[in-house]
C-alpha cells in the first residue's frame, strides 16, 4: 500500500558556536555565528547576549546551570534571536560547560542551530490546531452525525472530502472503517463500541486515512455523544493534521539523526542501547569505530570533501551490518554499531566485516582516498548500562589505535580500571600547581677532572596527597596529552632558574653554576615558549649562558613538528640547547645541524654497559665523542653508578657526568649540605 513519505526534504540547518561567561558576556564567536546572525566577531565578543536576545544578562536558566555544573550538556532550548539586519531567527540552543583549571564552571559553549524553516512548519501546525478548536466549537469543519437507533450517517462536504465520500451520502459504519489505516482500525472499533454502550461520552483520536491513491493522511477526530429524548446521537468533527504530523516528524528526525549521514546520532544511539539492555536482549555487543588518521585526510582534501567521505563511509557501514542491527554516527569520524545475539567469535567476524567494508578506495572528484578504521568491541556484561558499554568500547578502540590502528580490540576490565585511574590522576594533576604539590629535585653535573660540580639538572617530582612522591614517568605523559605540560613547564623553568641564581649569589664557589631544564615537544610547539624563556631570564636575573634546555633526541626524528622560528628564538635568547638521551633516537647529522645544539648527553643505557666484556658501548661512546669534537659540542654522560663506569669514562675522555655515584636528585634545601666542592670521588 503506497504511503505519503513521512519525512519531506529536511530544511538546511546551519550551526553557530558561541561561548559566554556566567554574566552573559560573549567570549567566543565563530564564522558560523557571523553567517547566521550577521555580526562579526569583533562586533559580538565583549557584548552581552542581549545583542541577540530581548533581555539582558545570561541565557542560562537555573536548571541549565545545574546540568552544566554537573559536567553535562544542558537540554536543547528553543529561542528567537535577532539578526543584524533586524530579522528574527528561530534557533535551538545546546549548552556545554566551560571549566577553568580548578574545575570551576566559568561559562558555557553554546551551539545555535537555525530552525527557522522548521519553525514555520510548526507555526502552521499550531494554526491548524487552533482551527481544530474552532471546528469543534462551531461544528463547521469536517462535521458528521451518527444515530445509534438507525445506524445511519450524515456528513458535511469537508468530512466527505477527508474520507472521499459523496456530499450528503449516508453510508454504513463498516464503509467508514475501511477508510481507516489497518493499524488504527481495531482500536477505533473498540472505542466506538464503548460509545454505543454509553460507557464513554467523549473521544479524541488521531487517525491515519487511506486515500484512493494509496497515500496516507492524518486527521484529528473529536467525537461527542448527545442524548435527545430516546435518540442517542454522535457528533463528529474532523481536521486534516497531515502538515503538523510531517513537521513533527521532521523535528523528531532532526533531534535524533545526524544531519550529514542520516544515521542515528549520539542521543538515539544511547536510547536504542538503553532500550536493548532494559529489555534484557541477549548477547548485546557495541562496536566503537574511528577512522585512522582522518585529520590528515581532512587537512589534505578539505572539510567539505571530508564530509563527503564520511557520508560514503556511513553508507558502507549500513550495508555491512545485518537487518535489525544499528549503525550510528557518534560524532566527527566516530561511528557506533549495536548488535544483539552475538557470541565472541561472531563479534570478531562482524568487526572484520566492518573493517573490510572500508578497504576499497573512496572515490571523490576523480581522486581515490583510502581509509582504515580501528574498532573497539564491548560485549554486554553484568550491570552494564548504555554509558558504560559505550565508554568500554571507546577505550577498546583507543587500545586498537595504540597498537597501530587498522585492527580491533575487545574491552578489558583491567584496561578500563587503568583508564579510570589515569583519568583520576589527570584530574588531580590539573590542581597540582594551585595546591603547590609540584617539587623540583636537583642532580649535580660533575667535572671528571676536578671532581667538583659545575651545575645541576632540575628534575620534576609530584608530592601527591595520596600516592606520595611521584616520579615523572607516572604523570608526564598525562601532562603531555592534556596540554598541562605547558603551564607546568613554565613553572619548572622559573623555579629552577630562580633557585640556581640564589645558589650563584649565596653559596661559596657557586657563582658559575649552570642549570639544565628538560623541555617537552609540546612546549617547543607553543608559539609563546620563547617569550616564556625570555621572561624567566629577565625575572630571575640569571645569565642566559648558565641555562641549558634539554630536548630528548627522539623529538628530532620528526623535526617538522617543531617550528624553526622557536629554535631560532631560543638561540637569540642566548640559552644553550642539549640533546638528551643521545644515541637512542637515531637522529642524523642534519638534525644536529638544524638544532645547533651545544651539548650531547650520552644515554645511560650505554654507560651502564661500561666495564663488561662487550666493548660495543665503549665503541659507541667513542664515536659520539669523535662526532662531538668535530661539531664542537660538549658531552655529558648520564646514569653513572659505579667506580668502574667512572674509570672507563675518564679513559675514553669524557669530561662531564652525572649519576647516583655522586648523588641522587636532591631537594633544593639539601644541596648546601651536600658540600658542593667536596663530594665528588
Amino acid at each position: 500500500m503506497k504511503q505519503v513519505p513521512m519525512l519531506p526534504p529536511t530544511p538546511a540547518v546551519h550551526e553557530a558556536l558561541i561561548s559566554g561567561d556566567l554574566d552573559g558576556t560573549i567570549t567566543a564567536w565563530d564564522a558560523g555565528a557571523t553567517e547566521m546572525f550577521g555580526f562579526s566577531a569583533a562586533e559580538a565578543i565583549g557584548r552581552n547576549y542581549d545583542l541577540l536576545t530581548t533581555t539582558s544578562g545570561t541565557i542560562l536558566h537555573q536548571e541549565a546551570l545545574e546540568h552544566l555544573r554537573a559536567g553535562r550538556p544542558a537540554s536543547v532550548v528553543r529561542a528567537r534571536w535577532r539578526r543584524n539586519d533586524g530579522r528574527v531567527a528561530d534557533v535551538t540552543l545546546t549548552h556545554s560547560p566551560l571549566f577553568d583549571t580548578a574545575g570551576i564552571l566559568i561559562g558555557s559553549s553554546t551551539i545555535a542551530r537555525d530552525i527557522t524553516a522548521v519553525a514555520q512548519l510548526q507555526d502552521e501546525a499550531g494554526k491548524e490546531r487552533e482551527r481544530l478548536i474552532e471546528a469543534q466549537e462551531m461544528a463547521h469543519v469536517g462535521s458528521a452525525e451518527y444515530v445509534f437507533s438507525s445506524g445511519r450517517w450524515w456528513h458535511s462536504e469537508e468530512f466527505g472530502r477527508l474520507l472521499d465520500l459523496t456530499t450528503g451520502e449516508e453510508v454504513a459504519g463498516p464503509m467508514l472503517l475501511e477508510k481507516i489505516h489497518p493499524q488504527d482500525r481495531d482500536s477505533l472499533t473498540t472505542d466506538w463500541h464503548s460509545l454505543d454502550r454509553a460507557g464513554t461520552r467523549n473521544l479524541d483520536r488521531e487517525l491515519r486515512l487511506i486515500q484512493p491513491t494509496g497515500d496516507v493522511r492524518w486527521i484529528h477526530v473529536s467525537v461527542r455523544v448527545t442524548d435527545t429524548g430516546t435518540r442517542t446521537r454522535v457528533l463528529i468533527t474532523a481536521l486534516d493534521i497531515t502538515a503538523r504530523k510531517l513537521a513533527e516528524a521532521v523535528l523528531t528526525h532532526q533531534a535524533s539523526h545526524d544531519a550529514l549521514t542520516g544515521l542515528p546520532n549520539r542521543i538515539l544511539i544511547n536510547t536504542i542501547l538503553h532500550d536493548l539492555l532494559g529489555r534484557k536482549a541477549s548477547r548485546v555487543v557495541v562496536f566503537f569505530l574511528d577512522a585512522d588518521r582522518f585529520k590528515t585526510v581532512n587537512d589534505a582534501i578539505g572539510h567539505t570533501a571530508g564530509d563527503a567521505i564520511l557520508a560514503q563511509l556511513a553508507a558502507r557501514l549500513r550495508l555491512a551490518i545485518r537487518p535489525g542491527d544499528t549503525v550510528g554516527r557518534f560524532g566527527g569520524d566516530e561511528f557506533v554499531v549495536i548488535c544483539k545475539n552475538l557470541d565472541a567469535t561472531e563479534a570478531q567476524a562482524v568487526a572484520e566485516r566492518l573493517r573490510g567494508a572500508v578497504k576499497e578506495a573512496f572515490s571523490l572528484g576523480g581522486r581515490h582516498i583510502f581509509l582504515n578504521i580501528s574498532i573497539g568491541i564491548a560485549p554486554a556484561g553484568p550491570g552494564d548500562t548504555a554509558e558504560t558499554m559505550l565508554d568500554a568500547a571507546d577505550m577498546a578502540m583507543y587500545q586498537a589505535k595504540n597498537a597501530g590502528g587498522d585492527r580491533s580490540a575487545v574491552r578489558d576490565s583491567g584496561t578500563q580500571a587503568a583508564a579510570t585511574a589515569r583519568l583520576n590522576l589527570e584530574s588531580d594533576l590539573r590542581l597540582a600547581l594551585d595546591r603547590n604539590e609540584l617539587r623540583l629535585h636537583y642532580q649535580p653535573v660533575i667535572d671528571l677532572k676536578t671532581g667538583t660540580p659545575v651545575g645541576f639538572e632540575a628534575l620534576l617530582r609530584w608530592e601527591h596527597p595520596t600516592h606520595g612522591l611521584l616520579l615523572p614517568a607516572s604523570f608526564i605523559s598525562l601532562a603531555e596529552d592534556s596540554g598541562l605540560i605547558v603551564p607546568i613547564g613554565s613553572w619548572v623553568l622559573n623555579q629552577a632558574l630562580q633557585q640556581t641564581q640564589l645558589w650563584r649569589d649565596t653559596l661559596p664557589g657557586a657563582k658559575d653554576l649552570t642549570i639544565s631544564v628538560n623541555v617537552s615537544v609540546r612546549q617547543l610547539q607553543d608559539l609563546r615558549f620563547v617569550d616564556t624563556v625570555r621572561d624567566a631570564l629577565r625575572t630571575t636575573g640569571i645569565s642566559p649562558g648558565a641555562v641549558t634546555l634539554e630536548i630528548t633526541e627522539s623529538v628530532l626524528v620528526d623535526q617538522s613538528e617543531l617550528p624553526t622560528a622557536i629554535i631560532q628564538g631560543l638561540h637569540a635568547c642566548g640559552v644553550g640547547l642539549a640533546i638528551d638521551d643521545f644515541g637512542t633516537g637515531y637522529s642524523s647529522l642534519s638534525h644536529l645541524r638544524w638544532l645547533s645544539a651545544h651539548t650531547l648527553k650520552i644515554d645511560k643505557s650505554f654507560v651502564s654497559e661500561l666495564g663488561y666484556k662487550d666493548p660495543s658501548s665503549a665503541s659507541i661512546i667513542q664515536l659520539i665523542l669523535g662526532m662531538a669534537r668535530v661539531l664542537n659540542l660538549s658531552v655529558i654522560a648520564e646514569g653513572v653508578e659505579t667506580p668502574a663506569q667512572l674509570n672507563e669514562l675518564r679513559r675514553l675522555g669524557v669530561r662531564h657526568a652525572q649519576g647516583y655515584l655522586w648523588s641522587a636528585p636532591l631537594p633544593a634545601h639539601e644541596i648546601p649540605k651536600w658540600q658542593l666542592q667536596t663530594h665528588a670521588p
